[in-house]
């Protein structure tokens, strides 16, 4: 069992572990930068949007900050964007509304050139393609219609309400598989999504009564600030997503971010540090992958519910191929048995072999560098202390040697 030092130390280490992980200030402004840029071409003078006031916002896990940097150069980061209409012509339906926007797209000559073919919901620019910057990233754009003083209400409810209808909240989307993808021209009988309403039930999961680190408010604003510090169940979910893309690498059924980040949010119970939470997240996600019937087959079948709109299964693939269920039970096991070994570790060495093995050696390695930094600086200012009464790193008591991690001054 570890010492009350010995976890301390430890969740210093996942917490900046998390911070490595996370993408950096440049590489945020230059997406925020970009996905701008598309929202005001969408809406220039010439665009058949133009009357419909297109903007542009960030959902997903660049909008609840929990986007990672990709395990390998070769890898993008993944930013998820939604085109959003203040209305729309009467007659067009999802497939007209989502060619429209790829015709304004094509009728620029940047973002003709990293266009990527249609995906089910989305359009994709690789920005990587044919960028001077070498920027790696590309953003998935979601095109969507909403009601009349629907962002007033947004920002409303990221900016001061915590009991709100999530239902005010949803959007509805384009999905090519529908269908009534070709004829339904009544946004009510399109698919309703809600990200701006997971992002809040997301947030206010994470905050505690002395944790409130975070402000979606910002994030939607259409120059928000770069925001560097994480509550502890963002810094998990950053943590739990990079051990799968370690463990992963590029197989295509690996465990989906939407079931990670939604089971880590049903599980998570408050805790302050890193480490008591990720470790009480892994210990009870699988509580929240409930069993279901099937009332037309009588099939059984595993259900992750949204929970902002709780007839969507997040794991509703998993019928189809039984084998993400597997993986997703195969890579919960090994993030159990990594965190566990990594904690039983004595010594700076052991400790960086073993956490490279299941995050990446580059990002390990940094976290380490960062955090020998950081003591030196607290012990050269005379600040870096022992507080006897709790057996914490702190100010005031008695001073003490710099650590070498686990217990063994140097």
């Amino acid at each position: 069992m570890l010492t009350i030092q010995q976890k301390t130390e430890f969740s210093e280490i996942l917490d900046e572990l998390g911070e490595t992980l996370d993408i950096t200030e440049s590489q945020f402004n230059a997406a925020v930068t970009s996905y701008n840029a598309v929202g005001n071409w969408l809406c220039s003078d010439e665009s058949k949007l133009k009357p419909y006031s297109p903007s542009v916002k960030p959902q997903g896990s660049f909008l609840i900050g929990t986007t990672i940097q990709p395990y390998t150069d070769g890898q993008d980061i993944d930013i998820d964007l939604v085109c959003e209409l203040t209305g729309k012509n009467p007659q067009w339906t999802q497939k007209d509304l989502k060619d429209i926007v790829k015709e304004q797209l094509e009728a620029h000559k940047k973002y003709e050139s990293i266009l990527d073919e249609e995906g089910r919901r989305c359009w994709t620019l690789k920005y990587r393609e044919n960028s001077v910057n070498n920027d790696q990233y590309h953003m998935d754009i979601l095109p969507a219609v909403i009601a009349n003083g629907y962002n007033v209400v947004l920002t409303k409810f990221f900016s001061e309400s915590r009991n709100i209808n999530f239902d005010s909240l949803a959007i509805r989307i384009t999905d090519k598989e529908l269908l009534n993808y070709e004829v339904a021209t009544d946004p009510d009988n399109w698919l309703q999504s809600n990200p701006f309403g997971y992002a809040k039930w997301f947030i206010d999961r994470a905050e505690t009564s002395n944790l409130k680190l975070f402000s979606l408010n910002e994030s939607i604003q259409p120059v928000p600030k770069f925001q560097k510090r994480r509550l502890p169940l963002q810094r998990v979910v950053q943590i739990l997503k990079r051990h799968r893309d370690m463990m992963f690498k590029d197989d295509k059924e690996k465990p989906i971010s939407i079931i990670i980040t939604t089971l880590a949010a049903y599980a998570y119970e408050g805790q302050t540090n890193v480490l008591d939470a990720l470790v009480g997240v892994i210990d009870r996600m699988h509580l929240f992958v409930e069993d279901a019937i099937d009332q037309d087959t009588g099939e059984a079948y595993r259900f992750v519910g949204n929970p902002v709109n709780l007839s969507e299964n997040f794991a509703d693939r998993w019928r189809d191929t039984p084998g993400k269920e597997k993986k997703f039970n195969d890579w919960l096991k090994k993030v159990k048995f990594d965190i566990n070994n990594a904690g039983q570790q004595s010594g700076q060495h052991n400790i960086i072999r073993n956490l490279s093995e299941s995050f990446g050696e580059n990002a390990v390695k940094k976290a380490f560098t960062n955090i020998g930094n950081k003591t030196k600086l607290m012990t050269d200012g005379g600040i870096n202390n022992f507080n006897a009464a709790v057996g914490l790193t702190s100010t005031g008591k008695s001073a003490i040697k710099p650590h070498n991690f686990y217990g063994t001054e140097k």
